[in-house]
């Protein structure tokens, strides 16, 4: 009976810190400053992540960075208060579509990768961007 009331009161305890913090607003969502911050995080995330095109979202919780040699496209989307990287290699991408003319939404072949939804300045950007990582889909085999 001790352990069930110490297993209830865990889980009670830690939904009212989490109900609290989400209430006073303490923990802020990430926001990337600029696409020069987005390519500072992939190279120190991967060292010698050579940058080459790359596209920010319009409300700062994501990029998009092309690798310089081709081989692959950084990803940085906003998690709470930091972001997830994914370097995406021809494979990894399951689709992207572009919602609402302007919003690029993202699911990969990573089960623990939520998808995601970048919204970008124009449709041409994101139809440009959906063209690029779809090109990252497994071929299909006959």
């Amino acid at each position: 009976m001790g352990l069930i009331l110490l297993i209830v009161g865990s889980i009670l305890g830690v939904s009212a810190m989490v109900f609290v913090n989400a209430r006073l607003g303490i923990s802020q969502t990430a926001k990337l400053s600029g696409l020069d911050e987005a390519i500072e995080r992939l190279d120190a995330d991967r060292v010698g992540f050579e940058a080459g095109e790359g596209v920010l979202a319009l409300d700062g919780e994501g990029a998009l960075v092309a690798e310089r040699s081709g081989l692959c496209l950084g990803l940085l989307v906003a998690r709470g208060s930091d972001f997830v990287i994914r370097y995406l290699a021809p494979g990894s991408v399951r689709d992207a579509v572009v919602e609402a003319e302007t919003t690029l939404r993202l699911r990969l072949h990573d089960f623990v990768f939520a998808p995601a939804r970048l919204r970008f300045d124009s449709a041409e950007t994101a139809a440009t961007w959906a063209d690029r990582l779809n090109a990252l889909q497994p071929v299909a085999r006959s």
